[in-house]
């Protein structure tokens, strides 16, 4: 539902929840340098505010409204950025008495998002502990490979941009920059408020028009694509302070998320590598013992597929020739009945588990909003059941083999990851 340009409201009703969630996501587009500006006012923003200018007071606040949660994230969605602000109350009517609590919810959203402190202490405070978060991700070599193959195989496009900014790029940021991007974020940013429980609609309504007063915008902006750029094909090695080797490779799909076989895609990516059920695990895993764990992954908003493993630093090329063989066996239908069928089943049973999260229902919701569709669960759950081999092999024969990226324990004649 529309309340103004560029501001919509999304219920999802159910009884499944004691709870009541509520998110408010704001959307523009992914830039390189400014993704690091609305990570850190991501954060300040849920830090404190002018009215509750203090943790204690922030936390307080919550304990008043019965231990209510105020998280803050941002993400990447294909070709756009996502600031979103989640908070979680229980549902009053499990209340013994008379309350407000909606109501003072929602008053204190207000107060976070229309009145946020952005002042020096929050500001460095929270500069550091962005920093620390991606130092982690630096340290950690399988999300190192993961962030290095996708930042060069995707170079040029928003594929190759970190949502959360990098470590250089927080450093060189200044409290003007997050005033300057907080202003622009109330006055551009595309916003979905979505809540989901066992609600009242117009009640909510009524609350959300009330204390959530955006102007409107004129914001145009498409979050899915799907990659493309120049680059040819090949094996990058970098190092790290590692003990073991980790390989990130990855694919252009060529299948847009729109795309009527796109859950063709999904049912080829669970054949391949997506579970323990798939060609990845069984021959280079189980059979082979190369790896404790493989997997391949859609980055479904960009267009893209990658598989990550960390393997011994012998073992590298093996993996990686493996690794493309069980490619070609899914592009060339050298796959089981048996397995078509459990991957599809799979696909279908975590269609199934997203119905028993709050969240997930309220990221199905943002989906359908995104790509401008009204599909259920059930129509997810049956078009993966129509997927053919025919389909299978064909989206898989669509793919470009685009990076390899290996990161090993580090050599003198290696470089890292800039």
């Amino acid at each position: 539902m529309q309340i103004t340009n560029g501001i919509q409201v999304q219920f999802i009703p159910t009884t499944k929840f004691k709870d009541i969630g509520i998110s408010v996501r704001f959307r523009n587009t992914l830039q390189d340098g400014k993704s690091a500006k609305r990570s850190l006012l991501a954060l300040m923003l849920v830090d404190r505010c002018q009215k509750y200018d203090t943790k204690l007071k922030m936390s307080e606040m919550q304990d008043e409204l019965y231990g209510a949660t105020l998280t803050a994230q941002t993400a990447g969605f294909g070709a756009s950025q996502i600031i979103e602000l989640r908070s979680k109350i229980i549902n009053p009517s499990f209340l013994n008495e008379e309350n407000t609590l909606l109501e003072d919810t929602f008053a204190f959203l207000h107060e976070v998002i229309f009145s946020p402190l952005l002042k020096e202490e929050v500001f460095h405070e929270n500069k550091e502990i962005l920093l620390a978060k991606i130092k982690r991700m630096q340290d950690d070599p399988s999300q190192y490979a993961i962030t290095c193959g996708l930042q060069e195989a995707g170079k040029g496009t928003p594929l190759g941009i970190s949502a959360l900014g990098t470590y250089e790029q927080v450093e060189q940021l200044t409290l003007s920059d997050i005033q300057q991007i907080y202003q622009e974020m109330m006055k551009e940013d595309l916003i979905d408020i979505l809540v989901c429980g066992d609600i009242e609609e117009d009640s909510i309504l009524k609350l959300v028009k009330e204390t959530l007063r955006f102007t409107p915008r004129n914001t145009q902006m498409q979050s899915w694509y799907c990659v493309e750029n120049e680059r040819k094909s090949e094996t990058k090695r970098l190092t790290k302070h590692i003990s073991q080797s980790y390989i990130m490779m990855t694919w252009f799909t060529h299948t847009p998320i729109t795309d009527e076989k796109y859950y063709a895609l999904r049912v080829a990516n669970a054949v391949f590598g997506q579970y323990s059920t798939s060609l990845l695990f069984q021959e280079v895993g189980e059979k082979r013992s190369l790896c404790y764990s493989i997997f391949s992954n859609l980055f479904c908003y960009d267009g893209a597929m990658g598989v990550t493993t960390g393997i011994e630093k012998e073992h590298i090329d093996k993996t990686m020739e493996l690794i493309q063989t069980q490619f070609h066996r899914v592009c060339e239908g050298d796959f089981s009945e048996d397995l078509l069928n459990t991957s599809k089943r799979m696909v279908i049973n975590s269609l199934k588990a997203s119905e028993d999260s709050m969240y997930s229902l309220m990221a199905f919701a943002y989906q359908n909003a995104l790509l401008q569709r009204d599909y259920s669960v059930s129509d997810l759950m049956d078009m993966v059941e129509k997927v053919t081999r025919e389909e299978v092999m064909e989206v898989m024969k669509r793919c470009e083999y685009k990076m390899g990226v290996v990161v090993t324990k580090e050599d003198d004649d290696e470089e890292n990851c800039e």
